[in-house]
């Protein structure tokens, strides 16, 4: 090939180059473009927050919602708006912090108690003493949510009548609102041994608690798994069950 032959390869090869990147460009033009979804910004928890809990920076964050969706009425646009409140529900990662969920302490702490911040209406807050062995060893923190347990003694009045004993689950799915004493606040998960626990309960499981206090040879917490909220029925242990289940066959 003679020197123009080559000079005109090249310049060929140079011009296809050129060609294939203006053909390549034009197509990528003409490719539509995703359309960027309008949003708008509210407030999230990034973290579990528990029910009945103050509200800590660490827990909320910033996320953008899709305006093609209805904002969710009480949301907010800056996580300082609801740092301190308390949650009276639990709230889990990526779920809108709304406004009727959440308690303003500062606006109500000169006419009510921290405590009766908790209480849901309908309720009432009742204290029971604990140990160790009453309380899951102290795993119990406010939030939890418990299964009382209760074993009664019955004494007929005849002497030879034989004395029944039987445990059943007293009171199931109760409310945790604090441990410890409470000193103008709700006492926050903490290492610290504690001798009480506060419940939120119905009136009238109230007395049930306070009868069993009263009069029980024993009354424990058993703590419920995270977000289990289903109560199944329970059979009462007694020394017949024992004996019939476990085949001790021992004589009464």
């Amino acid at each position: 090939m003679n020197r123009a032959g080559r000079v005109i390869l090249i310049l060929g090869f140079f011009i296809a180059i050129i060609s294939g990147c203006g053909i390549f460009a034009l197509l990528t033009l003409n490719q539509p473009q995703p359309v960027e979804a309008p949003t708008t910004k509210i407030v999230v928890a990034v973290q579990e927050i528990r029910s009945r809990s103050e509200i800590v920076p660490d827990q909320v964050g910033i996320a953008n919602w899709p305006r093609a969706v209805p904002t969710p009425v009480g949301a907010f646009d800056d996580p300082l708006d609801v740092v301190g409140k308390l949650a009276l529900s639990p709230l889990y990662p990526g779920q809108p912090v709304l406004a009727k969920i959440l308690v303003d302490k500062p606006s109500v702490k000169e006419t009510r108690g921290d405590a009766a911040l908790f209480l849901e209406k309908g309720t009432v807050g009742i204290a029971m003493p604990v140990t160790i062995k009453t309380n899951v060893a102290e795993a119990v923190q406010p939030g939890d949510r418990v299964d009382v347990i209760a074993t009664f003694r019955s004494q007929s009045t005849t002497a030879a009548a034989a004395v029944a004993v039987a445990t059943q689950r007293l009171l199931a799915d109760v409310l945790v609102l604090g441990v410890g004493s409470w000193s103008g606040k709700q006492r926050a998960q903490t290492d610290t041994a504690y001798t009480i626990v506060t419940f939120q309960l119905t009136e009238q499981e109230a007395l049930v608690l306070e009868y069993a206090l009263l009069h029980a040879e024993s009354v424990t917490l058993v703590l419920r798994p995270a977000n289990d909220r289903e109560i199944v029925t329970l059979e009462p242990v007694t020394f017949d069950y024992i004996n019939q289940r476990y085949g001790f066959k021992l004589p009464r």
